[in-house]
């Protein structure tokens, strides 16, 4: 399509188009320069598309202003009453604002401190090689969306909360369809997110029990959201429980989606690929630099507690705000040439993948554990990533940029 008729026609409502989702970069750029600009409607996690109705928001695009709305956590509040009104459970420091949120966070670090995550590298490195050996068969076209990056967080989820193995795909089921990359009927996104709280309630309850009597209890982070104390504070049950689902549809869903971009870099990219394997320690700008990218989550929504003003628009108490962390990653004005995948940019860590201000992502450890975890194993066995077919990219949701579809062929060593 022309550029220029592109510039006419589009506006901010066609965010929501499969094909804009699929590709949302060159959208971005078209209406940056007008952000903020209101009108965009779209669903925050845990809603129901068809049942729920969303709200207009406004778009903020350009780095600084999208900065500005998530730094400032008292104009901005993080709860959303149209997914506090929905049937899906609310998540834990998501949707909180403080002091909640403040209580929560203290308790939330411990449990995610990074000696913990460290001390979890043996296992996720068991787990990686098993679904590697599983799924892979070397010289041989292999999607690595439909097995691997799909199966691999959700069974690293199902161990650290203590579920019988089995579950993996449970809990992969029950994280597409939280964080809306299915395209599912509403009885069926229902059903799903009625059946995941159905078992953590059970689960956390046996748990608890088991802990009481000083039983053998499987799932490290379970365990810790049960047993961790700061200042006296230490979660409820009901808490508990929707840290696990919390953990369970973000943990899931959004590694599952960088997995996949971290190995389209690696088979579109065979340059970084060959200085990767080579010299291990660029692990670190190759992942930061995937984040921003290829970052998984593109967008969250904030809810204005005053009237103020965010570049040229006075929005007004109790509107939506649409902050879009992936437009932020592509602004030239921080990121000069964006769509260029560059090692040596400087402020690659200044991607806003993770969120920014209070609400930044505490599982980003765990993340990159898996992450660097596949990385480095895919070096050990495989001597090159090659793309064998086209890269498919999700259309449902503007909530997570990822791959439906990632054929590569892994060359064995040997």
């Amino acid at each position: 399509m022309d550029r220029r008729y592109m510039k006419e026609a589009f506006d901010v409502g066609q965010l929501s188009r499969p094909d804009v989702i699929q590709n949302p970069y060159p959208f971005y750029d078209l209406l940056r320069s007008q952000s903020p600009l209101f009108g965009y409607c779209d669903y925050p996690p845990g809603t129901m598309p068809g049942v729920d109705e969303p709200k207009p928001s406004w778009v903020v695009l350009n780095f600084d202003d999208v900065a500005a709305v998530a730094w400032d956590h008292e104009s901005f509040s993080s709860r959303d009453s149209l997914q506090e009104g929905s049937s899906a459970p609310t998540l834990m420091l998501v949707n909180h604002d403080r002091p909640d949120h403040t209580r929560l966070r203290k308790i939330a670090a411990k449990v995610f401190q990074p000696s913990s995550i460290k001390s979890l590298s043996p296992e996720v490195d068991r787990l990686v090689a098993a679904s590697m050996d599983e799924f892979f068969m070397p010289n041989q076209p292999v999607d690595v969306m439909a097995q691997y990056c799909a199966m691999l967080p959700s069974r690293v989820m199902v161990h650290l909360l203590g579920m019988p193995d089995e579950m993996d795909r449970d809990v992969r089921n029950w994280a597409t369809a939280f964080m809306l990359s299915a395209n599912i009927t509403p009885q069926e996104r229902q059903s799903f997110n009625t059946e995941a709280m159905g078992f953590f309630e059970k689960h956390v309850r046996e748990q608890m029990t088991r802990i009481e009597r000083g039983q053998a209890a499987n799932g490290s982070l379970l365990n810790a959201f049960i047993n961790t104390e700061v200042d006296g504070e230490s979660l409820s049950y009901e808490e508990v429980v929707r840290f696990c689902m919390t953990a369970t549809v973000a943990g899931a869903e959004t590694t599952s989606f960088y997995l996949g971009n971290l190995i389209a870099v690696f088979a579109d990219f065979p340059d970084i690929w060959e200085r990767f394997v080579h010299d291990p320690v660029l692990f670190d700008a190759i992942y930061k630099e995937t984040l921003r990218f290829h970052g998984p989550p593109q967008r969250l929504f904030r809810v204005a507690t005053r009237d103020i003003t965010i570049g040229r628009a006075d929005i007004k108490r109790g509107d939506w705000v649409a902050c879009f962390f992936g437009a932020a990653n592509y602004d030239p004005e921080i990121f000069p040439e964006p769509y260029e995948f560059l090692l040596n940019r400087e402020n690659a860590s200044r991607h806003m993948s993770f969120g920014y201000g209070i609400h930044r992502c505490l599982g980003a450890p765990l993340a990159r554990l898996e992450a660097e975890s596949t990385a480095r194993t895919l070096t050990e066995r495989y001597a090159k990533i090659e793309r064998t077919g086209t890269a498919e990219w999700q259309g449902v949701s503007l909530l997570n940029h990822g791959l439906t579809a990632n054929p590569v062929i892994f060359r064995d060593r040997k």
